[in-house]
């Protein structure tokens, strides 16, 4: 589909791609550090192509952009999410708040929101990612079944049986195809394959920091302390968890104990990068199940 240049939609379209890039690229070689200037000047610019939409289109934007706000800070606050993540996908769901018409896909998108897709389409992107970054650095045995718990061996086993009965479901009620199987594939043989290798790629993921070390925004492997540990941190800092922010970090700054911290985590801006191209090519891939 030939896009019309000037067409305010396309300089929407553009403008979101540019920012997931822009965000992507800070992601990447900027040791995941989103600059404010850039997680306002997004959301500002958001705020600014939904002003130029229809008063009940600016009402569904709004809506949608509350709704994604409030639920990326309360993953934040329990270190599930980067405040930087949750700026872009503020400023997605306000760029493009109703999922368009995609560019290779006839499929109907029920005017569901857009970061929806987006989100589905991540998730995918980083959980297809995640094994091919930490294996692949682990080393020539990344592979190797030596050292595997048997336990991780019934769990993967367990998942994949799961993801067959779901796609034998789909196909059997629904008439889903080949395009079904093909999303459930990509869903369900990475994630396999994340639970059969979940010490290594934990070990990957993972890096013992002393405290001072700490950077605003860290993600803490609070589950792979001990209780005595943890303890001794909260003693120090009653909100100790898996966010360390910049109160928490002070307080214990000085302490000679290590702690694991998630620093080798993949930038999710990328993945989003992905999800952001996927929706628009593609649509709600979820919507390819039915």
């Amino acid at each position: 589909m030939a896009l019309p240049l000037f067409d305010v939609n396309t300089i929407r379209i553009l403008v979101l791609v540019a920012i997931a890039i822009i965000y992507a690229g800070y992601d990447l070689f900027n040791k995941r550090d989103i600059p404010d200037i850039v997680a306002y000047a997004s959301v500002a610019i958001g705020i600014a192509f939904t002003l130029t939409l229809g008063v009940q289109e600016m009402e569904y934007s709004a809506l949608v952009a509350i709704i994604v706000g409030a639920l990326s800070y309360f993953l934040y606050r329990i270190g599930q999410l980067g405040l930087g993540d949750g700026f872009e996908f503020v400023a997605i769901s306000l760029l493009l708040p109703m999922q368009p018409a995609p560019y290779l896909s006839s499929a109907l998108q029920f005017n569901l929101p857009f970061i929806l897709s987006v989100f589905i389409a991540t998730g995918i992107a980083a959980v297809i990612l995640v094994p091919i970054s930490y294996l692949s650095g682990y080393g020539k045995g990344a592979l190797s079944l030596k050292g595997v718990h048997k336990n991780n061996f019934v769990k993967a086993a367990i998942m994949l049986v799961a993801y067959a009965a779901l796609f034998l479901f789909d196909a059997y009620l629904l008439g889903a195809g080949i395009a079904s199987m093909i999303v459930v594939a990509l869903v369900a043989i990475p994630s396999a394959i994340m639970v059969l290798y979940e010490k290594r790629i934990m070990m990957q993921m993972v890096r013992s920091v002393y405290p001072k070390e700490l950077d605003d925004g860290d993600i803490i492997a609070i589950d792979l302390m001990s209780k005595g540990d943890i303890a001794y941190f909260r003693r120090r800092s009653r909100s100790f968890g898996r966010l360390a922010t910049k109160g928490i970090i002070a307080r214990i700054s000085n302490v000679k104990r290590k702690i694991p911290v998630y620093k080798n985590a993949i930038p999710l801006a990328f993945p989003t990068l992905i999800g952001v191209l996927v929706a628009l090519l593609f649509g709600n891939v979820l919507l390819y199940l039915v």
